[in-house]
């Protein structure tokens, strides 16, 4: 019988130490491979030596940017190798003989990344990518860009070059191939912008942003969804401008050509992201990042075309705009949980209806229906329990009513609608804080300030100058009566700060401008409404120390 091997106690914590070295450097391994989706079976394939440990734990190693980058380098190489041999070949024996041989280029291509498809799978990808590039060059030099074209019918060479970028965009879509479809959705816009027929070119525009949101709801491609819209909406530009990828010199097209009709069709395609289901394949931001990029590079663009085709007959197209959205925005509420998609469609909406209503009344017509307006958007948020289009609809109506106060002269009818629909919008809040689920009070704050100065504002203008300081004390009284009727403390201030402004003014500039008689009948008359809330409140304070003693003796007894 063999003797056992014993081990000093320093023996025995060395192998131990390394025991737990070795199990946590296959845990690394093990966590690297599960990322990289290698199947556990293959783990035992892995030779067990430091140095590729560390290279496969590492992903910045020098493995690594052979493999990534060389590839990328050595693609882009050999791609324009090819291009610039294609053109010789074309100035030396023609186009049809340079479009032989990029296809056979590109042939060749395709059959080595089938080749390196096991083996090295990332240098295959972007081989397959070079070789689409080869045919689609291949077949635009057959009519594009040449003097003498070898094939003089554009339509059959734009046919060909569509079909390529289909079988490009198919393969991507096969292979999970992201970058490849980016490629695609470019070709195909660069497609249309050389094609430089106003119908095509944007029909094609069309398609792409449609292939781009096809591929998100099947491959939750998002850097593919986002940049298309920029690319599309983009080109869409340069064909505003004369298209100067055609060779054009720059400058604004001289007709519309309908072109509106193409970027409604852009801007609803890209709207349709609120019914792609999430089903935990993506963060839910992506839907709000979709939503505005798509409504601000659209407002941009459609602004864009109204000024340079539309600057005298819009109104029906933002009331058009305005109509669509709205009715999404009902859609969306009952169909979709998220509150942000109905709010942003309904604020576009009101958005859009304000432009119209400029459009058909003119300022100072305007201030008045965009004012009322607001009250509206308020009802909206109040059914769709949407707290952004509170927000948003209190900047537009502040914005509404400094532009107001800016630009105009004081019209008494526009300020005490104004005040009136501050006013309103307040109890509004209030009575259905619980159904906004309002978590503070600022937003209605913010309508009672609107309220207490515009009030002070409209009174200055609308009364008799000998009688602002007993009008502001009339509004005073009013403010006290609603804190009575509605028990609302925030009225009992707004009356307490008004009667301050009235003896401010009455001191001020009262005692040395009114007559003998008017100023007489003004103090009595702000004396008395004074002494009447001293009186108010004092009997009010009385009546709580005596409930409170009342309580407190019942409590003791």
């Amino acid at each position: 019988m063999d003797k056992q091997e014993s081990f000093s106690p320093e023996d025995l914590s060395l192998r131990i130490s390394a025991l737990e070295e070795r199990l946590n450097q296959v845990e690394s391994l093990l966590k690297y491979k599960s990322r990289h989706g290698v199947p556990a079976y293959r783990l035992s394939e892995v030779q067990d030596d430091d140095e590729q440990l560390t290279e496969m734990t590492n992903p910045f190693t020098e493995s690594k940017v052979f493999e990534y980058g060389l590839a990328w380098i050595g693609s882009a190489v050999l791609l324009l190798g090819m291009i610039f041999f294609m053109s010789f070949v074309m100035n030396k024996f023609g186009g049809i003989i340079s479009c032989i041989l990029g296809l056979s280029s590109a042939t060749l291509t395709f059959l080595l990344s089938g080749y390196l498809k096991r083996t090295l799978p990332y240098m295959a990808s972007m081989f397959k990518i070079c070789g689409h590039l080869l045919v689609y060059y291949s077949l635009m030099k057959l009519h594009f860009f040449e003097s003498t074209p070898a094939v003089e019918n554009m339509w059959i060479v734009l046919m060909l070059l569509i079909l390529s970028i289909a079988a490009m965009i198919y393969h991507a879509d096969k292979l999970k191939g992201e970058f490849m479809s980016i490629v695609g959705i470019i070709l195909l816009v660069l497609t249309a912008l050389i094609a430089d027929s106003t119908y095509f070119t944007l029909s094609l525009l069309v398609l792409a942003a449609f292939s781009a949101m096809y591929l998100f709801t099947r491959n939750v491609w998002k850097a593919l969804l986002i940049l298309s819209i920029f690319i599309v909406y983009f080109a869409h530009t340069l064909w505003l401008i004369g298209n100067p990828v055609a060779g054009h010199p720059l400058g604004a097209i001289s007709s519309h050509q309908n072109n509106l009709i193409f970027l409604l069709l852009y801007g609803t395609i890209y709207s349709f992201i609120p019914f792609v289901k999430q089903n935990d394949r993506f963060s839910a931001d992506i839907y709000n990042a979709v939503i505005i990029i798509n409504g601000l590079v659209f407002s941009i663009l459609l602004l864009l075309i109204v000024v340079t085709f539309y600057p005298s007959n819009y109104v029906w197209i933002f009331l058009g705009i305005s109509f669509a959205c709205l009715l999404y925005s009902i859609i969306l509420n009952y169909r979709i949980a998220r509150k942000f998609d109905a709010s942003f469609y309904a604020n576009f909406s009101f958005m859009a209806l304000s432009i119209a209503v400029y459009g058909n009344s003119g300022l100072p017509g305007s201030y008045i229906f965009l004012g009322w307006q607001s009250l509206i958007v308020l009802a909206m948020a109040i059914w769709f329990r949407s707290n952004l289009i509170v927000r948003m609809n209190t900047l537009l109506y502040l914005s509404i009513l400094v532009a107001y106060i800016a630009t105009t002269h004081p019209i008494t009818s526009y300020d005490i609608s104004f005040t009136l629909i501050a006013m309103i919008s307040g109890w509004i809040l209030n009575w259905q804080k619980d159904r906004l689920v309002l978590k503070t009070e600022i937003i209605r704050n913010v309508y009672l300030t609107i309220t207490f100065f515009a009030m002070l504002y409209m009174l200055y203008y609308a009364a008799p100058k000998d009688y602002i300081t007993i009008s502001w004390g009339i509004a005073a009284v009013f403010y006290m009566l609603l804190s009575v009727i509605l028990k609302n403390v925030k009225f009992r201030w707004m009356a307490i700060l008004t009667l301050i402004v009235t003896v401010i003014h009455l001191f001020i500039f009262d005692l040395a401008k009114m007559e003998q008689g008017y100023r007489i009948i003004a103090f009595i008359f702000i004396g008395l409404i004074i002494l009447g809330v001293s009186f108010y409140y004092t009997k009010k304070l009385g009546r709580r120390k005596d409930e409170s003693s009342s309580s407190g003796e019942e409590a003791g007894s």
